[in-house]
């Protein structure tokens, strides 16, 4: 094996070692990255995220143009089928304008905000060393603090404004605090870019009950599809429940008959029996008198012995008593 323009393999390249665990900061560290690129980039469109913004049943945000390109050209986008996919959206009723608070102009800010906002965690550097991330700064409108990675933000539905979560958890009223506009405080307040397992979760079953309830993430009514299957199904349950009850009157009914003197079975035979009567006398009629005479005994006048039968039985003669 060798002095052949190939390689020699060794050991450690032939037998592999168990996978390694990740260090609590390298999982830490990774979780962090993940947050900090979904708030500052588009999953769907891989863009920097900017105003006008929107999110899914899950939590995520998306830009709303790359939301509308993709309805209505899904082809366009590689991987957008299997990123929409647990998002389940199949139109903009199934997302929610996230309204965002942008922050104030910053003094000494980098070179990269020339647009005049901060860039929210000295923003993602490219290779270039470049800032290439979102450029706006959000901030909760009541305690003015950033809302990006490792903040706990939620936004409401259906005004869609975002806050901090504790200043949501503060609020005694269903009530707005930009708008005023009524929200409920079980189906009607999301998180943003839930990392825990169990807000995921939380997110699923409201979902579930948005759905069977016939409404959409944004708390509209479903699409007209939905509604029409909906009435398909409410029909033939409707058609069903009536064959049910069609079938049982028909005992009923022969019940009644039964009590009259006549059975179904009885009246089926009778009706038989009549046509075919029918159809014997009509095939007599059109016989002729000679082939009459075959099937009845003799009527005319003399003194002849009458027949006794038909034609099948005159092979023979009956025995008469006191003679031959």
């Amino acid at each position: 094996m060798g002095n052949d323009g190939g390689s020699i393999p060794t050991r450690r390249e032939l037998v592999k070692s168990p996978t390694r665990q990740k260090t609590t900061s390298e999982l830490r560290s990774q979780s962090s990255q993940n947050a900090t690129y979904h708030w500052t980039f588009c999953p769907l469109s891989k863009r920097p995220l900017k105003s006008p913004v929107v999110s899914d049943a899950l939590g995520r945000l998306f830009n709303k143009d790359a939301v509308i390109e993709w309805l209505i050209e899904p082809d366009k986008f590689g991987d957008g089928e299997e990123v929409m996919k647990a998002s389940g959206v199949k139109g903009l009723k199934d997302v929610v304008d996230v309204k965002f608070e942008v922050g104030k102009d910053t003094e000494g800010s980098s070179a990269a905000s020339a647009e005049g906002f901060e860039v929210p965690n000295g923003g993602i550097m490219n290779g270039n060393g470049s800032a290439s991330g979102r450029k706006e700064a959000w901030v909760c409108p009541v305690t003015q603090k950033e809302l990006g990675p490792g903040a706990h933000a939620v936004y409401l539905v259906p005004c869609g404004h975002a806050f901090a979560e504790a200043a949501v958890r503060e609020i005694k009223e269903d009530v707005c605090l930009v708008c005023s506009e009524k929200f409920d405080k079980e189906d009607g307040v999301v998180k943003i870019n839930p990392t825990e397992e169990s807000d995921v979760e939380k997110l699923k079953r409201r979902r579930e009950r948005l759905a069977a309830a016939g409404l959409s993430h944004s708390l509209k009514k479903a699409s007209g599809k939905k509604r029409k299957n909906k009435d398909k199904e409410r029909d033939s349950k409707e058609s069903k429940d009536s064959d049910k009850e069609k079938e049982k009157e028909k005992p009923t009914n022969g019940d009644s008959k039964q009590k009259n003197g006549k059975s179904v079975a009885e009246d089926i035979a009778a009706k038989v029996l009549g046509d075919q009567q029918e159809r014997t006398k009509r095939r007599k009629m059109d016989m002729s008198d000679n082939v009459k005479s075959l099937f009845r005994s003799s009527n005319k006048g003399d003194d002849s012995k009458p027949r006794d039968s038909d034609f099948m039985s005159r092979g023979y003669s009956m025995p008469v008593k006191g003679g031959r």
